[in-house]
């Protein structure tokens, strides 16, 4: 076990031991968090509630579903004559159900007892090595976050191996038929980079997946402040790892692989009138569109032949690609504005006009990745290729088109026509820039965004990430101390907004929102900080969020008063 993990584990499982029964106040959290201030009180038309490093003031009911203030009924206003007749009695209200004195200390105890066997479970399986661990029909998962999220993954990964089975038909070899494939899930970005099979200091900074055929595993790691990333993720790089396991030797063409991969991971689960699972491919990535939206117009300013990578009048603009430069792109060429062309086409081809192009792609795809004849297989260097040319003719063939340029004109002016709330999708895209690391781009897309009147505390939160990246720490400070304004009971902005203060914000190296790198933490360990401010905003995230071993961490770099 390495110090600073050990020591996480120790600082959780002093939390449960240590937490008073006395501290009955509750918040249930709308996104599902129970909290449990010392002290809970109404002020005005919100709450104050007194946290061990601190003191929170909610303006609004908003972000919370119910306040529980108990032991101390002097402030609870009775329903009714039964309720005045308890409260005389001494009677507490609980949970939405009145207990007595004893009864009341009783469910306290009941519940310390559960929080404590739950951290010290928490602590046990922190480390990877000793995480939890779960076989399915067809994978082998593993995880160090929660049971309860090993759970969510086994059940929506073989739903969804059912769901490209019935498109594509897996039919995997006897020994791949007979394997089951890992699924490392890591509880931190920091993990994530060092532990899993690609390798430590090798992975680029913007990687949160990969499958691995060499390993034959797929691996990602939680986000712990946006989970719909992580299912998104995970359904995309389980695509790479199901078009695998149909043949292990096909190389497929770039533009086919990742924008197939992105289509199916922007898919909408849930669950039908029998709680089955169901996923549903095929959701709109709206800041996809506003790439391929703007390069368009782009395009057009620049008029026809100039190039891909020409400059508009505008800075920075990127004429949009052609589909002919589509098909023909290698993998070095494939970055995130190409990302968005691809996937933007396979949308296409999946939802225009009712799907008139739909069940033509579905058996492209099908026959594309079994090497179907008329294709012309190249098996040179032990992998199997399909030349450009030759998936460019498959596929006009299977959708009954003769070349590409009414194809491209269907293409482009149906996803120019997608309507999309300018702030909404400049936000999207300006958190993705900010988990990539592209810092000035980010700014960018988050200045639009806050101008065009977004409310999510969000934008705020990852434009302070950015500027304090980029050296306006004083600015950066201003909209992280916004954004935990907007959404004071969120423990990460208060953690990001403790990092800035200390001086310690995300290097280029760390992906931002996670925990940052061990060294960082030893440096700080070694000698403890002594910045009452970046404390204080430290210890209420570790409150708010206990479970978070990265909060427990940078609180433990602190010198307490």
């Amino acid at each position: 076990m390495s110090p600073i993990r050990g020591l996480a584990a120790q600082t959780l499982a002093a939390a449960a031991l240590l937490a008073p029964l006395c501290r009955a106040d509750r918040i249930l959290t709308e996104d599902g968090r129970i909290l449990h201030p010392r002290k809970a009180a109404v002020e005005g038309k919100g709450y104050r509630f007194v946290f061990e490093n601190g003191e929170i003031v909610v303006a609004s009911h908003a972000g919370i579903q119910s306040v529980e203030i108990e032991g101390d009924m002097s402030a609870y206003v009775p329903q009714n004559d039964d309720e005045r007749e308890k409260l005389a009695q001494g009677y507490v209200r609980y949970k939405g159900k009145w207990f007595s004195k004893p009864g009341y200390q009783d469910e306290l105890r009941h519940e310390f007892e559960r929080s404590k066997a739950r951290t010290e479970d928490l602590a046990r399986h922190s480390e990877w090595d000793h995480g939890w661990t779960k076989e399915t029909q067809h994978f082998a998962i593993q995880t160090n976050t929660s049971p309860e999220l090993l759970d969510e993954y086994a059940e929506l990964l073989e739903s969804y191996y059912r769901l490209m089975d019935d498109r594509i038909g897996i039919n995997p070899t006897p020994t791949m038929r007979r394997t089951k494939l890992a699924v490392n899930i890591f509880k931190s970005r920091e993990e994530f980079r060092t532990l899993s099979s690609w390798g430590e200091g090798q992975m680029p900074g913007g990687v949160i997946g990969f499958f691995s055929p060499t390993a034959k595993s797929l691996n990602f790691f939680l986000d712990w402040q946006e989970p719909a990333r992580t299912r998104w993720v995970a359904l995309h790089e389980c695509t790479h790892l199901l078009t695998f396991l149909v043949d292990q030797q096909y190389q497929p063409q770039i533009w086919v692989n990742e924008g197939v991969a992105d289509y199916f991971g922007s898919s909408r689960i849930e669950r039908d009138k029998n709680g089955k699972l169901t996923i549903h491919p095929g959701e709109v990535q709206t800041d996809r569109i506003l790439t391929v939206q703007q390069a368009i117009l782009a395009g057009k300013a620049m008029g026809p032949n100039t190039g891909g990578d020409k400059k508009s009048a505008k800075p920075g603009a990127r004429r949009d690609t052609t589909l002919e430069e589509l098909f023909m792109l290698k993998r070095e060429e494939f970055d995130g504005f190409q990302y968005a062309h691809a996937w933007s086409f396979i949308y296409f081809l999946n939802q225009y006009e009712d799907g008139k192009y739909a069940k033509s792609f579905a058996r492209f795809f099908k026959g594309l990745y079994s090497l179907e004849k008329p294709l012309k297989v190249d098996t040179s260097g032990g992998l199997k290729r399909v030349s450009p040319e030759d998936i460019k003719k498959y596929l006009l063939s299977k959708l009954g088109v003769k070349d590409t340029t009414e194809l491209e004109k269907e293409w482009k002016t149906y996803i120019a026509s997608i309507p999309i709330e300018g702030p909404v999708a400049r936000l999207k895209r300006g958190l993705s820039a900010v988990r990539q690391l592209e810092f000035k781009a980010a700014v960018e897309d988050l200045d639009a965004a806050i101008e065009g009147g977004t409310t999510d505390p969000r934008a705020y939160w990852a434009r302070g990430r950015a500027l304090a990246a980029l050296g306006k720490r004083a600015e950066g400070r201003k909209d992280l101390e916004k954004a935990v304004e907007l959404d004071p009971l969120s423990a990460a902005f208060r953690y990001e907004l403790s990092r800035v203060i200390a001086g310690r914000f995300a290097k280029p190296a760390t992906d931002p929102g996670s925990a940052p790198p061990a060294a960082e933490h030893a440096d700080v360990e070694e000698k403890k900080l002594k910045i009452p401010e970046a404390r204080t905003q430290a210890g209420l995230a570790a409150e708010l969020d206990p479970e978070n071993e990265a909060f427990q961490k940078w609180f433990a770099a602190f010198e307490a008063d």
